[in-house]
């Protein structure tokens, strides 16, 4: 077994959200029903995180000095879309542009407290037995262009807003170092709007968004590789979400096969400054042979990988698609689509029972 696999024992990833209000909720429902088959267990993103990226123009951007409103929603409160056909223009979205002449320097992104306050409960509970020995505190953050583009209509200003998150960013992993040791720590990074203006090709989902070639795109947003792995320790685990979001239904755009999925996991691992333990790749819930086929193609190493092979509670067509991949790669772990933040918590159960007897199926 390679080293990055020693690193990444178990066969189950969980994306990151969930639906509930407290980490404890969240740990304790989690490791009671899967936990055996972890490396990492998230705190569930909960509360003002339930919506992501939508947590900072909530809580960061909002009340930034240099920073001012172009428009915002009624409540206050970034909100799921439920029309899948859903645009900028509606109700509730929440953009903002850079005063004239600013610098931007964001002082506090909040996650490290957030993570702090969760590795306490995580801690606590471990050591009652609740988490099992050796499942380490996992945190989810967004990529930059993930964290900025979505927010700010004036592209000019990309490069200086996305340079000022991502050294916000370390310093929030750092701060997160000052009490989690790194032996106890994964660092996921999520790239969901990166994925998804690639899946565009040439075309832009926002209509503020610069229309470039789909190759302009890839290197921008691999561009931020180098810095996103350097700010995570070696004795951390770190691992890359490929995501096709959430807002409006998922996926948000068509995911025809693997092949974007395999190029960057490709891409992210010989660009990364340091090693990378797992890439995680959404699959459809009905995929032919050929949407595996780029499979035959992953050069990661001994990067795990893991599968979103999982569907909800959909477990009897889970061997159909497990079958598939393995005709292109015999090694994988496996995972839903994306987090479980928006949806009903009385559903939750039996989604994570879905997890754990899909697992045991692939064992």
């Amino acid at each position: 077994m390679s080293p990055a696999s020693q690193r990444v024992t178990g066969d189950v990833l969980l994306v990151g959200s969930m639906p509930f209000e407290k980490p404890e909720q969240s740990f304790r429902e989690v490791a009671e029903r899967v936990g055996g088959h972890l490396s990492s267990l998230p705190d569930g993103e909960v509360g003002p995180r339930k919506n992501w990226v939508g947590m900072l123009p909530e809580l960061v951007y909002s009340q930034h000095p240099d920073l001012e409103e172009l428009r915002s929603p009624s409540t206050g409160t970034m909100e799921q879309p439920a029309d899948p056909d859903w645009d900028e223009g509606q109700e509730g979205f929440w953009t903002f542009r850079v005063k004239p002449g600013a610098e931007i320097r964001f002082d506090d992104l909040l996650y490290g407290t957030f993570a702090l306050e969760s590795y306490e409960i995580f801690r606590r509970q471990r050591e009652e037995g609740v988490i099992p020995q050796g499942v380490r505190f996992q945190v989810s953050l967004p990529a930059p262009m993930s964290a900025v583009d979505f927010s700010f209509e004036e592209p000019e200003h990309y490069p200086m807003l996305r340079r000022a998150y991502m050294d916000a960013l370390r310093r929030e992993i750092d701060k997160m170092l000052e009490r989690i040791p790194e032996e106890d720590l994964a660092i996921q990074y999520d790239l969901a709007w990166e994925v998804v203006d690639l899946a565009m090709g040439d075309r832009s989902f926002f209509r503020f968004w610069p229309r470039r070639s789909f190759e302009e795109k890839l290197e921008d947003h691999l561009s931020q590789i180098p810095a996103m792995s350097e700010a995570v320790p070696e004795g951390a685990l770190l691992g890359y979400h490929w995501c096709y979001g959430t807002w409006g239904g998922w996926p948000m755009t068509e995911l025809t096969d693997l092949s974007l999925c395999v190029r960057l996991s490709n891409e992210a691992v010989r660009r990364s400054r340091r090693r990378v333990d797992w890439v995680h790749m959404p699959v459809s819930v009905d995929p032919d042979d050929a949407f595996f086929a780029p499979l035959a193609d992953l050069d990661i190493r001994d990067t795990k990988v893991f599968l979103g092979l999982i569907h909800e509670t959909d477990v009897e067509g889970f061997p159909a698609r497990v079958e598939k991949a393995h005709r292109y790669r015999s090694d994988f772990g496996v995972a839903g689509v994306c987090g479980y933040g928006r949806l009903d918590p009385a559903e939750l159960p039996a989604v994570l029972d879905a997890h754990k007897e899909c697992a045991d199926r692939l064992s």
